[in-house]
Formats: C-alpha cells, structure tokens, sequence
C-alpha cells in the first residue's frame, strides 16, 4: 500500500547505566548520558525503558515519575534541573504492579524529546529504589512504508 507510515528508531541510548538507590520522594537524575542530535537524529520522541528493583513490595498504583530537563535552551544555557520543589517537565509514568520488589523492565512509550535533553526519575513508590537502576531510551519517528 502507497502512502502509510512506520515507526522508524534509533538505536538505544543507555543513559544510566547503573543508578543510586533512592528513598521514597527523591528525584535522581540519569546522568551517564543524555540525549542530543548526534544519538536522536532529531526524531521527536523516545520509547524509555526502566530496569529496577525495590527494597520491599510496592503497593498498587505506585509509579516511577520520568521528568525532562531541556539542555542549551538559550545558547549554553540549561532549564532548572526537576526537583521536589521543581517538578518540571513531566514526562510520564512506569507504571508498577502490586506486590512488586524483584528486578524488571517496565517500558514507558512515546515520549516527547528536544534538541538535547537529560531525564531524571522520581521514586514514588513508598518504598526504596534499589542501586543499579538502568533507564535507556530508544527514540523514533515516523518514515514511509518501503
């Protein structure tokens, strides 16, 4: 068929690659890399994934938080870091079953991505985000079908 679109990706971008722990509440920031033209190509959006583990069980509709942080807005210049007293920019959630405690991978599909940008996470949970966390980001576009 003539004129339909297909995601068309990237390849994955690891940008924590082993995180600290964190308490319930606290916002850690994916610092091992962020993403920028040279690994985005300038598609729009990102499919992240989050491999993680906590210290106990996680209580039903209990998430992870993801916030971008626009970097060189104005020249060099970055955008406030997200914070407990700056939530922004809100990005989306992993969501987490109940009961949870062991390691796995929870995706989190179609995020919105800038020129360069780095993401940090929020631990909302109630409970502790175990070390070694990883998130990576594939991002994508749209493309015409061969």
């Amino acid at each position: 068929m003539s004129n339909e679109t297909k995601y068309v990706y990237a390849s994955q971008v690891t940008l924590e690659a082993s995180g600290a722990s964190a308490a319930t509440t606290v916002f850690v920031v994916a610092n091992d890399t962020s993403l920028a033209v040279a690994n985005h190509y300038d598609y729009p959006m990102a499919d992240f994934v989050l491999t993680c583990s906590f210290g106990a069980a996680v209580a039903a509709n209990k998430t992870i938080n993801l916030y971008r942080q626009d970097m060189d807005i104005d020249g060099e210049a970055d955008a406030p870091a997200p914070a407990t007293t700056y939530p922004q920019v809100y990005v989306g959630s992993f969501a987490l079953p109940s009961g949870q405690s062991a390691s796995a991978t929870y995706p989190l599909v179609n995020v919105p991505i800038t020129k360069v940008c780095q993401f940090t996470i929020e631990n909302a949970t109630a409970q502790s985000l175990a070390v070694g966390w990883v998130l990576k980001a594939t991002p994508k576009t749209y493309g015409p079908v061969a």
